[in-house]
């Protein structure tokens, strides 16, 4: 039986070398990552302008992704996350080095942008990426290449998500099903799952890549997706509720469209502070080090305290010393056990960096009614808090018909903790 061959895509900067892999019926397919969309300058930034660049995957076999030379390798990296965050398939990541290559296509263009995007993304670890590197001294490049493609393809990665109970309940209320924010866990929701009627039976869905090792969806309709299947094994029949908090109000929202178009019943569809999609598009191309400083502020308002560390600390650093003093201070303020270890929270780091950079459109307007809960920035006066709760009003009322907008206690964190949970399950009547 003939083993099904994967899409093969050479990546290339400048100049494509030479290579003749035209045989064996192997469809070669090339991109010029350094000819992707100008106005881009990260990584996943381009590597989400280059999905839509690429070759139908007609035999389903995933993409074998192939960079020649060094830049065009860390590029296959990039682009091997944002396909399997969109849970697209990818049969082997390989990096050919620029010794390697002919001499004459070796650094044929210089790209500064390219090679800054690369210099300041940090690839992912073997273990949720493995890649494939060929060896300097390899006499026919050309035919590793093609032997790679047609090797042994790599595993997908676990479902986008895991449903997991966080109370259980009976059959006189609705169920709760609630998605957490960006790179948090479940666990932060226990609070508000705790203050839910006796009789309300609550599960968090919790997205995939808080442990480091899974790749982190890049897609809020990949995770809406295999949600909605997940509700349909859970709760097959009746009404439910659904609540998100942040990033995860995106993908409840997305879930709450999925639904209705299914004909379910939605008893409530509750957006705790989360912002209106397709209205920040600088986060988007959020670098490495913006995504650090975004997770720092939200850090300090967990903790209600400075961690003292900012751009000026952070940016002269290299990543693994950037992760080490933000675990440092953490440590410090009690977010964290002090003899943890450092690389304990990559694994939400890249979901968090994940997540801010997804780009979300909502495909159609809501029919039911939305509820968007505003929570305190410390960093505002009462006038910007009302402001900025307003434009949360306006926003989501693009994306559905009825918008009720609430004000809870508690910041963008501590919202969803304690006392300020039972008073929003209360608001909320999620507790009646």
């Amino acid at each position: 039986m003939t083993a099904i061959v994967p899409t093969l895509v050479l990546l290339h900067a400048g100049i494509a070398p030479p290579l003749d892999l035209g045989a064996d019926g192997v469809a070669v397919n090339t991109l010029r990552v350094d000819d992707l969309d100008p106005v881009l300058s990260t990584l996943p930034g381009m590597a989400r302008d280059a999905i839509s660049r690429l070759p139908v995957d007609a035999r389903g076999a995933g993409y074998a992704l192939i960079g020649l030379g060094t830049r065009a390798s860390v590029f296959a990296q990039a682009l091997a996350l944002e396909l399997l965050g969109r849970d697209r398939r990818v049969a082997c990541v390989a990096a050919v080095p620029d010794a390697a290559l002919p001499v004459d296509t070796r650094a044929a263009v210089d790209d500064d942008r390219l090679a800054a995007a690369c210099a300041v993304w940090t690839p992912p670890e073997p273990t949720m990426l493995a890649v494939r590197q060929c060896p300097v001294a390899t006499p026919d490049v050309a035919g590793w290449i093609a032997r790679t493609a047609s090797d042994s393809p790599m595993s997908p990665p676990p479902p986008a998500v895991m449903a997991l109970p966080l109370k259980i309940g009976g059959p006189l209320r609705a169920p709760i099903v609630c998605i957490p924010g960006a790179g948090a866990s479940v666990v932060g929701l226990l609070d508000l799952a705790q203050a839910a009627h006796p009789q309300a039976t609550v599960y968090g869905m919790q997205p995939r890549g808080i442990d480091g090792v899974a790749p982190p969806c890049t897609s809020v309709e990949t995770v809406a997706e295999v949600i909605v299947a997940q509700i349909a094994k859970l709760i097959p029949q009746g009404p439910l509720r659904l609540v998100g908090h942040s990033f995860g109000g995106w993908i409840a929202f997305e879930t709450a469209l999925r639904l209705r178009a299914a004909g379910r019943t939605i008893v409530s569809l509750d957006l705790l502070d989360s912002r209106t999609p397709g209205t920040d598009h600088d986060l988007c191309e959020s670098d490495e080090l913006a995504v650090l400083l975004h997770w720092v502020a939200l850090t300090e308002l967990s903790a209600e305290r400075p961690l003292g560390i900012g751009a000026g600390m952070l940016g002269p650093l290299p990543a693994s010393a950037r992760v080490r003093l933000v675990h440092q201070r953490m440590s410090e303020a009690g977010l964290l056990p002090s003899r943890s270890d450092p690389a304990s929270i990559l694994g939400a780091l890249r979901m968090f960096a994940a997540c801010m950079r997804t780009r979300y459109v909502p495909a159609g307007r809501y029919d039911g009614p939305l509820r968007v809960v505003h929570l305190r920035d410390p960093s505002l006066d009462a006038e910007g808090n009302d402001r900025e709760a307003l434009e949360m009003q306006v926003g989501w009322s693009r994306h559905a018909l009825r918008v009720q907008l609430l004000c809870a206690e508690g910041n963008h964190m501590t919202g969803i903790r304690g006392e300020h949970a039972r008073a929003l399950a209360e608001r909320l009547g999620l507790s009646a």
